[in-house]
């Protein structure tokens, strides 16, 4: 499934319901626009930030593409889920989204 706009809530909706999906972005909304993504599943968590941190990433992510990719992944480290990463292709990363096993599983 790729994100776009079209998937985009479906996207969004598996992720606040700690379903996990993959899915594939453009190359150019992720953070390795400016470098090569990893070859195998890797995860990237993002850097620890006080509350009023990811606020401000939150304002100042924007409403673009880029900007609903990254307040995805912020919401799903923030709910405690976890991102792998992968190149799928020269333009495109696939974005595997896991959630820890329940403790009474």
């Amino acid at each position: 499934m790729l994100f776009n706009q079209e998937n985009y809530l479906q996207i969004k909706q598996a992720c606040e319901s700690k379903r996990e999906i993959e899915f594939i972005a453009p190359i150019e909304i992720t953070a390795f626009s400016a470098e090569s993504a990893p070859r195998e599943w890797t995860a990237y968590p993002p850097c620890i930030l006080p509350p009023q941190g990811y606020a401000q990433v939150f304002v100042q992510a924007g409403s673009d593409a880029r900007g609903a990719l990254i307040k995805l992944e912020l919401v799903v480290h923030l709910d405690g889920g976890r991102i792998l990463y992968k190149a799928q292709s020269k333009d495109q990363v696939a974005l595997k989204v896991t959630w820890p096993a329940p403790l009474n599983a």
